[in-house]
């Protein structure tokens, strides 16, 4: 008797906060789309960070006048934006490897719009 119950609270399990979070089959393709929109902040974030270190570093290297230890700071800050920048553009190549690796195309999941 209790085992009929199993298939009807399976198929009422949802998510809301994931899209498509209305059936349990797609849990693969839910995954895909937190990993990319996880993926998509991160570089939002890191973007821009890797401007403000940048444009500090830059202010910095202009208002120095002169001081060494300011010059050393300016160049620590660019020299710093730009491997934060290389971390980044690694990300990309990280996730193309891992999408091969699974066989899933994650930075590219779109649902189909309801209507």
């Amino acid at each position: 008797m209790t085992f009929k119950l199993v298939p009807l609270a399976y198929a009422a399990i949802t998510n809301t906060a994931v899209p498509g979070g209305g059936n349990p089959a797609d849990s693969p393709r839910q995954f895909a789309v937190t990993i990319a929109t996880l993926w998509q902040t991160i570089i939002l974030v890191g973007g821009l960070a890797f401007l403000l270190y940048f444009l500090m570093g830059g202010v910095t290297w202009i208002t120095a006048g002169g001081d060494k230890g300011k010059l050393e700071e300016a160049k620590d800050k660019i020299t710093q934006g730009l491997v934060g920048l290389a971390i980044l553009a690694a990300s990309y190549v990280i996730i193309k490897f891992i999408e091969t690796a699974i066989g899933m195309n994650i930075l590219n999941i779109s649902w189909p719009t309801a209507g």
